[in-house]
């Protein structure tokens, strides 16, 4: 039977998905969100999610997944933040994305038959520990919901007075503190601050204490993308600008906020916790899903021009927040709301932030303000729900909320669902600690390890290096000596710890997971070191130019010296030539012909200008790489017959400077317990 040719063309022709994605999956192929993620203890990564899986954008980007987009960063995601990538231009989002989705809607060939690549890109989404997805440079809280701003009016103003006069001709905003915007998952620690001592009175003053009506707020949030304007934004020039949209918790202590707010409004008690759900969600994937606003149009009154949008509308994100006290099996749903109940949307939001010029940076975060619907159901906080304290929330079981216990999980969520298909945004939890709650500190990059070991040989110019490098950093460390005289570094012990039988060998601990870890070769135990402890003098410049010269010098050291000297290959070479080759000429020639090499960059450093006039190899006043490998190589020039004071004047004059050194003292080979004298 043949088949229909509209079939034979689906079938050869229409791009097939390989990859199962359940239809309930918050990251379908509309959605393709963008995040910051890590498993165990490794570098943060440029993430992406996909079903249940979480994507290692750096990898496929090395595998060339994203190599024919013109102007892209070709190691924008192999950085530990979105921060890059989000200060493309705009026009390189869409690209990036839609790659994304050919790798597996049939389109591209590149993940799909590459299941190696699969198996080191490709992570289970609940093993990957998600983190803030960029750096907040600034945060700023709007109050865009007319229903929000009505209920907290009439409460406090009563219904005549409930929307300030300015209200409806501009989006009312606040700066917030970026520095307490946390990631979902992180927990919230009570605040404690002022409270107004009567709520009848102001006049009687305040007290310390817990905040006893600490709230959530169910808020949405969009960052910044882009290069940063260089005025006034239009409506269109907005919209280009949004890089995405997460979901939001705006943590709230009502009772310190009373008796704060006047005149200058919210300050101590917004600042102490903001949580974000990790995903940021492309506002490609949410085209789909526009609405029209709860408001429909903006007509009573118009808006001034530059606040007026020709295509009025929102998105139809539905949004809920629930509640999971410590005794409760499950948490209980206390609010339904929708994205479109925003007045103000996202681009007349950052149009109006932008109106005097302020310039907005890719990273910074705008958030909606509280969104309340029209129904009570759909009331964003519980100054609402409660109305304000004046009747209770019941969460099922004989629990009960007017504001919010310690030990409340506070969950909140958000997607979108039609033909499209679902584009959710994940989750944003917290869950409340009691005041006074000292949170353990996250793990710093310097305590990531611990029991740092040397495995070496006094004499050894590479272990020699290895112990400058940890004196240098102030890490306290062991060392374990090899005698490589009698061979123990081919033991089998020893080969366990490095199969190629050399040292030096540095041995550490992952602090969180007990895992002991090995690293062999000098240069590379220098840049870890320099990688781990980032606040700690570092051996290597930080200027790029300079980094550059100084590898040129370690590696004529390590290249062109070192090898080519050590003893079992001149006397090997000795050997095999019948005496031909004398060992100790052959290592002296070697080392001189190096050390001149080494001298003259050197020379020419020095004379390349007044910058370069400190005493050490570099023409630095701090000592650097170059002087961790060239100390230890001079030691072993004399050892070989060189007269390093004599031929090398300059470069016995680095070593003098350095022998007084305190990175360089202890690390001296004669100061080692294994030193022969």
């Amino acid at each position: 039977m043949l088949l229909p040719p509209v079939l034979i063309f689906i079938f050869l022709v229409v791009p097939k998905m390989w990859f199962d994605i359940s239809k309930d999956s918050d990251f379908s192929l509309q959605n393709i969100p963008f995040g910051v993620g890590s498993i165990g203890l490794s570098t943060r990564r440029c993430v992406s999610a996909v079903g249940d899986k979480v994507l290692d954008l750096g990898l496929l980007q090395d595998a060339g997944a994203f190599a024919d987009i013109t102007n892209l960063n070709e190691n924008v995601f192999s950085e530990a933040s979105l921060d890059a990538y989000m200060a493309h231009d705009p026009e390189i989002w869409p690209e990036v994305r839609q790659k994304i989705i050919d790798l597996f809607n049939g389109t591209s060939d590149l993940l799909r038959s590459n299941p190696e690549l699969q198996q080191a890109c490709m992570h289970d989404i609940h093993k990957v520990k998600m983190h803030l997805p960029c750096t907040i440079g600034d945060y700023t809280d709007f109050y865009s919901s007319r229903e929000h701003a009505t209920n907290v009016g009439i409460m406090f103003r009563g219904k005549e007075n409930a929307l300030q006069p300015n209200w409806l001709h501009l989006p009312v905003g606040y700066h917030g503190r970026s520095s307490t915007v946390q990631v979902s998952g992180e927990p919230v620690v009570r605040p404690c601050g002022q409270l107004q001592i009567d709520a009848a009175d102001p006049k009687k003053g305040s007290m310390y204490g817990p905040c006893k009506l600490l709230d959530f707020e169910l808020e949405m949030a969009f960052f910044v993308g882009g290069p940063p304007n260089s005025g006034p934004m239009s409506i269109d020039e907005a919209k280009k600008r949004i890089f995405g949209f997460c979901l939001m918790n705006d943590w709230s202590a009502r009772d310190i906020q009373k008796w704060e707010y006047v005149p200058l409004g919210p300050f101590t008690a917004k600042d102490f916790a903001t949580s974000i759900s990790p995903w940021i969600v492309p506002t490609q994937a949410l085209e789909p899903f526009k609405t029209a606003t709860s408001a429909g149009v903006q007509d009573n009154p118009v808006p001034l021009e530059y606040l007026r949008d020709p295509d009025y509308s929102s998105y139809n994100i539905e949004l809920s927040v629930a509640i999971q006290s410590e005794s409760m099996q499950k948490p209980t749903v206390i609010c339904k709301s929708n994205f479109a109940n925003l007045y103000w949307n996202a681009a007349q939001q950052l149009v109006h932030h932008s109106v005097t010029g302020c310039k907005m940076n890719p990273g910074d975060l705008l958030a909606s303000g509280t969104i309340s619907g029209q129904t009570e159901e759909a009331y964003g906080s519980m100054l609402e729900l409660s109305w304000k304290g004046s009747k209770t929330i019941d969460l099922g079981g004989g629990e009960e909320r007017k504001f919010l216990k310690d030990g409340d999980l506070v969950i909140v969520e958000g997607f979108c669902a039609g033909e499209a298909g679902r584009v959710g945004f994940g989750v944003c939890s917290g869950k409340v600690l009691p005041a006074h709650t000292k949170t353990p500190p996250a793990v710093r990059e310097d305590q990531r390890y611990t029991d740092f070991k040397v495995y070496g040989y006094w004499r050894s110019s590479s272990s020699w290096r290895a112990r400058i490098a940890l004196t240098a950093k102030r890490v306290p460390y062991e060392v374990t000596s090899v005698n490589l005289k009698v061979g123990e570094q081919k033991s089998a012990g020893f080969l366990e710890k490095n199969p190629l039988g050399k040292v030096p060998v540095l041995e550490y601990t992952e602090t969180a997971t007990g895992k002991v870890r090995r690293l062999t070769q000098s240069v590379a135990i220098f840049e870890f070191l320099d990688a781990i402890f980032p606040q700690k003098k570092s051996l290597i410049p930080k200027d790029q130019e300079d980094r550059v010269v100084a590898t040129e010098m370690v590696q004529v050291i390590n290249s062109d010296i070192q090898p080519l000297q050590n003893a079992p290959l001149v006397k090997k070479l000795e050997q095999d030539s019948d005496g031909k080759i004398l060992a100790t000429d052959f290592a002296k020639q070697v080392i001189q012909d190096g050390l001149s090499m080494v001298a003259t960059l050197i020379n020419k450093r020095k004379s390349e200008g007044s910058g370069h006039i400190g005493p050490y190899s570099m023409g630095s006043f701090a000592p650097t790489v170059v002087d961790a490998c060239l100390i230890p190589q001079l030691f072993n020039a004399r050892r070989w017959g060189v007269d390093v004071d004599k031929d090398f004047p300059a470069l016995a004059e680095i070593e003098k400077k350095c022998s007084v050194h305190p990175w360089f003292v202890p690390a001296h080979a004669s100061k080692q317990v294994d030193a022969e004298t």
